[in-house]
């Protein structure tokens, strides 16, 4: 297994989502596997911090049907995590996505570490941590 799923915040509204380096295009299935089932035990909103900096592969349209097709109906925004040095490469994968999977494509950030991803939630879709929160689940 090539990632880690967790609960980013005692609410349970996000969930934190880690790929360890050499993360195969398997792990991006199981993960959202995972991830649907955490979000669907509940009724609430729930967003995703998704950490990749750790993995390189191209999505193909069978892996973009997969994700739209296994999106629950409460998940909230989605935050990457990404290398600076491929934010061009990922908006290109947005902007093709947001046509094959409108639903899995929607409400994307794309930030460069933990913290920030965790200040976007707070600031603009009411996320609650405590004071004392870290990127130390890195």
């Amino acid at each position: 297994m090539g990632y880690s799923i967790s609960w980013d915040n005692e609410e349970k509204t996000v969930v934190f989502q880690y790929y360890e380096k050499g993360g195969t295009k398997q792990d991006l299935y199981d993960l959202v596997r995972e991830s649907a089932g955490m979000l669907n035990t509940f009724e609430h909103r729930v967003h995703l911090i998704i950490d990749q900096r750790n993995v390189r592969y191209l999505m193909n349209a069978a892996d973009m049907a997969f994700l739209e097709e296994n999106k629950p109906k409460n998940q909230g925004v989605v935050i990457l995590i990404i290398e600076q040095n491929i934010e061009t490469h990922k908006s290109m994968t947005q902007k093709i996505g947001r046509r094959a999977a409108p639903h899995a494509f929607s409400d994307t950030y794309f930030v460069a570490s933990l913290d920030e991803a965790r200040k976007i939630l707070q600031e603009h879709h009411g996320v609650h941590y405590p004071s004392v929160v870290t990127e130390t689940q890195e």
